[in-house]
Order: structure tokens, then C-alpha cells, then sequence
């Protein structure tokens, strides 16, 4: 009886494994420009930008003011020896004159009371360094890696404006525009100096209308979700990506696009210059390749378990960044791409997305959220309405062995030795098979479709969970795209008036979960009636491996549904209520079937 138990353990813990690993067994659509568009929310470096008036302001605090000082003595040391300043205006050219009257920057600093202020990565009190950067500069020193100095940071800051200010003017008149080096903002700016010359910080509470902007959000250094610019007005927003970008040309003459690769050949360019003697940027300031290699790897990490990037047409989707706040542009896929990831990627991942976009953006062009909902019940209902048509049949075969449930029961009480009788099993066996072929039933008819069933069933999991439109949008406070644990585990703000949708993914999950187990009872509630008057003995020796399945599979959806996204809870929810139907439909006319026969 033991070994019998650790068997149905063994076969349930398989499957499972089984669901999880074929579920993730399909390709991520993401380019590598989808996720250098994604990375740049998570870190945005450690310099704030804000008006000149905003920077003059800002002295009026004694301990700003010892700050932003201290950085513009540093500055003119920097400038001196050729290199990206700290503080001061934002855009300057080779020889250190102002482009930009407009933007100015500086490092916050946490200063101790009666002290200089120290430069150092510990100091920096940004609320855009307390995220992803600030984690990792912790575990990077943890794992005992050499951490580069601060101003490190601050150089790349200003690599990642002058790239993304030459990028975001330059591409609009030269579309195949490449950035390459630093130079390349030296060398194009004169043919967008008068646009340069007006470009705002955006952080001031003026009326914008269609100016340029640098910063992201209407505030300078936000500390939570806040209202950002639209993709087309702001420099970081649209362009930031170029942080993580990058364009080598190889020997061969083929241009590749490493992931970090702008970062790579700005610091060789630091590494050189470290080597004039500053006194603020020295050999061991600049990142090892052990530690950008670590750095790769952990916001690569970050990227890639991002799978929504499947959109049919440009467009700014998501919720990234520290307070998933920010949309990011991804790149529209066509089903020739898709043919290329797999064979399943476009015979049905594909069709699935798109249906889902198509009706998506016909109902809610924002996609602000319930245009999403509607197209996830059509889809769900077009997906299931042409399963069904294939295991009509096979669903038919499942409902007439529950009601034949006293027959076969009757067939174990005859042989009582079949489990350790081979003559007894063979008997058993042969019997049931009989008795299945007079009522018409083909088991075999049930592995078919489960044969069937199950790529389509990864393929609709991988179009639903790489749906750009899915990532985007809310539905009563809850993000489509956000795990339903995490929304539930989301204690910020007022979660008992539902801020973040904490009651509407709570609901939902009750009644995903309640569907899903319903789907599964019901069939044997509606059986029971036939087998009530069976011998326990008989209903155990029938039973007991289904109940066992049954409730084996009850614990693994519930358990399951609790990680899902939430679009993905909607959808097993349809799904549950599509399927509990069914089962009433086919009962209801096999029984009037039996009827009639009588």
C-alpha cells in the first residue's frame, strides 16, 4: 500500500514538474532592444537634473548649498583634465562651454552634521539610486567584488544624456542613425545646437506644451510612481535605452549589438583618461571586467524573466522601473519573426497575441485596462469554443464512464484479486473493455486530445504571458501584469481601500480558484447519484486513485493560480466557467439521451 502511495506521489510530482518546465519551454520574444529599453527604469544612475532656477534655489539650504559647492570645485578640476563633470550646467561641449542654459545637475549627498560632505556611493541620497543600483552596489561588495568610486557613476550619467540628447534629435531627421562614441555628440550636435539650446529640465511646474524635457517625470528625483512625460517629450524617456545599447563593428564588417556595450567603450574611454593622473578618476575607480560582468548579469537577469514582448504593432507598454510606473518602447513583432523562435511560436503563439491585441486595441486604444478584459473573454471563449469542438467526442467517452462508474464497480467486486492476480487483471481489463465498446466508448480517444490539448494549452499560456497589451493597464487598481501574490503581499499605501487592487486580486483569486476546483468535482458530484447505492468497498477500489488525482490536481492549480499573473487569473477564471458549463450541457443531454432510450 506504501510503495502504491509513493507511486501516485511520484506520478502527481512529475506532472506538475512536467506543466512547469513545458510552460517556459517556449521562446522569449523579447530583441535585445526590448530589454535595453526595459533595463534603463531599473537604473537610471545617481544624477538629478533640474532647472537653473531650481539649482540656485537649492543653494538656499546650508547643506545643499556645502554640496553642490563642493561637486562644482570638483567640476572644474574635471573640466580642466577633459572629463564629464558633477555638478553645473548639464550640456557642455569638448572645451567645457555651455550649450544648454536650461538644465543643471548635481549628486544629492546625506551629509553629517558639521561635516564635509563625502563623495561616495554611501552618501548618495537620490531616490533614483534606491532601487536596482543601490541593491546591487551592496551585493557586489558583499560577493567581495571592487566596487568603482562615485564619480564613476556620475560619468556615465553624462555619457548616457549627451548619447541619448544626440539619438533623440539626430534620429528624427536620420532614422538609420547609429551612436557609436562619444564623439559622435561632439561631431552631430551643431546640426541640432538651436534645439539643444531649449531644451528643459522638466522638473518645474510650467506649462510644457510640445517642449523637449530631459527628466522622465514631472519631478526631478520622484520618490514614488509619478506622473511621467509622454515618450515623444522627454530625452531619458524615449532614449535612455541607449545606456544599454551598444555598436561594435567587427572585423568581418558585420555591426554586432552587445547588450552594455556603449558602457564598455565608455569605459575604456574613462580607463584612458584615468591615466592623464586626475585626481577624481584613477585605475582602480573604473569597473573590472569581473564586476561588469556581474553588473550584466543581474540586470540581464532582471530583463530577462520579462517574457511580454509580443506587440503587433510600436508602442510603449508595461509597468517597469523601481515603482513599475514607466511604459517602454517594444519593438512589433510580425509572424515571420515568430516562425523564426519555433515552430509552436508560429503556428499558435503568435495567432494567439494577436487576437488578443487586435481585439485589445479595437475596445480600448489607451489600454487603459478593461478593453483588455473584454478581449481576454473572446479570445478565451473563441480558444475554448474550437477545443471543444475537437474533444467533443472525448468529453462525451469522460461523462459516459462516470455514469458506468456502478457497472465497473460491480466488474471489481467479481475479481477483488485483480491487483495482485495477473489471470484476475486480465479478466478485469477485458471486461471493462467490453463493456466500454457496447456503450460506444473509445478511451483511447482521451489521450488524442490530451495529445492535442496540451501544446495549444503552452501555446495560449506563452501568447497570454508575452502580450505586450496584457502588461499594460489596470482593472480596478490591479495590473494585469502583475503576480497575483505580489499585488496580494502589496502592504504600500492604503491597500484596505485597494490602491493597488489588493481586494480585486484577492476576489479574483477566490473565485479562480473556486472555478478550477468546481471544474474538477463537479463531474464526480454529478456521478454520485448513479453510485450511491455501490458498496463502499466497490467505490473505494474505483474511486480512490481519482479522488486522488482530483485532489492532487485541486492543490496544484490553487497553488499555481496564487503566482500567476493576474490577466492570467481572468483567464482561468472564463476558462473554469466555460468548462463547468460544458459539463452541465453534456449531462443534461446524455441524461435526456438515456431518457429517450428507456
Amino acid at each position: 500500500m506504501k510503495t502504491l502511495k509513493h507511486k501516485k506521489l511520484l506520478a502527481f510530482g512529475g506532472f506538475g514538474l512536467g506543466v512547469l518546465l513545458l510552460t517556459s519551454c517556449t521562446a522569449n520574444f523579447c530583441s535585445p532592444t526590448d530589454q535595453s529599453a526595459m533595463a534603463y527604469p531599473y537604473d537610471q544612475g545617481v544624477t538629478v537634473y533640474v532647472s537653473k532656477s531650481e539649482y540656485e534655489a537649492l543653494k538656499n539650504d546650508a547643506t545643499t548649498k556645502k554640496v553642490i559647492e563642493f561637486e562644482e570645485s570638483m567640476s572644474a578640476d574635471l573640466i580642466a583634465n577633459g572629463l564629464p563633470t558633477v555638478a553645473g550646467a548639464a550640456y557642455l561641449d569638448a572645451d567645457g562651454n555651455v550649450l544648454n542654459e536650461n538644465v543643471y545637475k548635481y549628486v544629492p549627498l546625506t551629509v553629517a552634521e558639521g561635516e564635509a560632505p563625502v563623495f561616495k556611493l554611501s552618501t548618495v541620497s537620490s531616490n533614483k539610486y534606491k532601487g536596482f543600483l543601490k541593491d546591487f552596489v551592496a551585493a557586489a561588495e558583499k560577493a567581495g567584488y571592487a566596487v568603482p568610486s562615485l564619480y564613476y557613476y556620475t560619468a556615465i550619467d553624462d555619457y548616457v544624456l549627451k548619447a541619448a540628447t544626440t539619438e533623440y534629435f539626430v534620429c528624427k531627421s536620420s532614422p538609420d542613425f547609429i551612436y557609436a562614441t562619444s564623439a559622435d555628440f561632439y561631431n552631430r550636435f551643431p546640426s541640432f545646437e538651436s534645439e539643444l539650446a531649449g531644451v528643459l529640465a522638466g522638473s518645474e511646474k510650467i506649462e510644457f506644451g510640445d517642449k523637449v524635457v530631459v527628466n522622465p517625470y514631472f519631478s526631478a528625483d520622484p520618490d514614488f510612481a509619478d506622473s511621467e512625460f509622454e515618450a515623444s517629450q522627454s530625452i531619458l524617456r524615449q532614449r535612455g535605452k541607449v545606456k544599454f545599447t551598444g555598436h561594435k563593428l567587427q572585423d568581418n564588417g558585420s555591426l554586432d549589438r552587445p547588450f552594455c556595450g556603449h558602457i564598455e567603450t565608455w569605459d575604456d574611454e574613462l580607463r584612458a583618461k584615468a591615466l592623464q593622473g586626475c585626481d577624481y578618476l584613477g585605475a582602480f575607480d573604473i569597473p573590472t571586467v569581473d564586476y561588469l560582468n556581474y553588473y550584466k548579469a543581474q540586470i540581464s537577469a532582471r530583463v530577462n524573466a520579462v517574457r511580454s514582448c509580443i506587440a503587433t504593432r510600436d508602442g510603449y507598454f508595461g509597468h517597469y522601473g523601481t515603482n513599475a510606473d514607466w511604459r517602454v518602447s517594444i519593438e512589433s513583432k510580425d509572424w515571420g519573426y515568430a516562425w523564426k523562435k519555433g515552430f509552436l511560436e508560429g503556428l499558435l503563439v503568435y495567432p494567439v497575441t494577436w487576437l488578443l491585441d487586435t481585439m485589445a486595441f479595437s475596445f480600448d486604444a489607451s489600454l487603459s485596462g478593461m478593453g483588455q478584459i473584454w478581449a481576454l473573454v473572446i479570445v478565451t471563449l473563441i480558444v475554448r469554443g474550437l477545443l471543444l469542438a475537437v474533444s467533443w467526442r472525448s468529453t462525451v467517452d469522460n461523462q459516459k464512464m462516470q455514469a458506468l462508474q456502478p457497472e465497473i464497480a460491480k466488474l471489481q467486486q467479481k475479481y477483488p484479486n485483480a491487483n495482485t492476480n495477473q489471470s484476475d487483471k486480465q479478466r478485469l481489463s477485458q471486461e471493462q473493455m467490453m463493456l466500454y465498446k457496447r456503450h460506444g466508448i473509445k478511451p483511447f480517444r482521451q489521450i488524442i486530445f490530451m495529445i492535442i490539448q496540451f501544446p495549444v494549452f503552452i501555446s495560449v499560456w506563452a501568447g497570454l504571458q508575452g502580450s505586450a497589451a496584457l502588461s499594460t493597464g489596470e482593472f480596478l487598481n490591479m495590473r494585469l501584469s502583475d503576480n497575483i501574490n505580489t499585488i496580494l503581499f502589496n502592504t504600500t499605501g492604503t491597500w484596505y481601500a485597494n490602491t493597488h487592487g489588493w481586494w480585486t486580486a484577492l476576489v479574483l483569486f477566490i473565485l479562480m480558484a473556486g472555478s478550477q476546483v468546481m471544474t474538477m468535482v463537479l463531474p464526480r458530484l454529478l456521478a454520485k447519484k448513479s453510485t450511491k447505492n455501490v458498496s463502499k468497498l466497490a467505490k473505494s477500489q474505483t474511486n480512490n486513485t481519482m479522488k486522488f488525482m482530483s485532489y492532487g490536481l485541486i492543490i496544484f492549480t490553487i497553488i499555481m493560480g496564487f503566482f500567476l499573473p493576474s490577466a492570467m487569473g481572468i483567464y482561468w477564471l472564463i476558462g473554469g466557467l466555460i468548462s463547468m458549463a460544458q459539463t452541465l450541457i453534456t449531462q443534461a443531454l446524455m441524461a435526456k439521451a438515456r431518457k429517450g432510450k428507456k
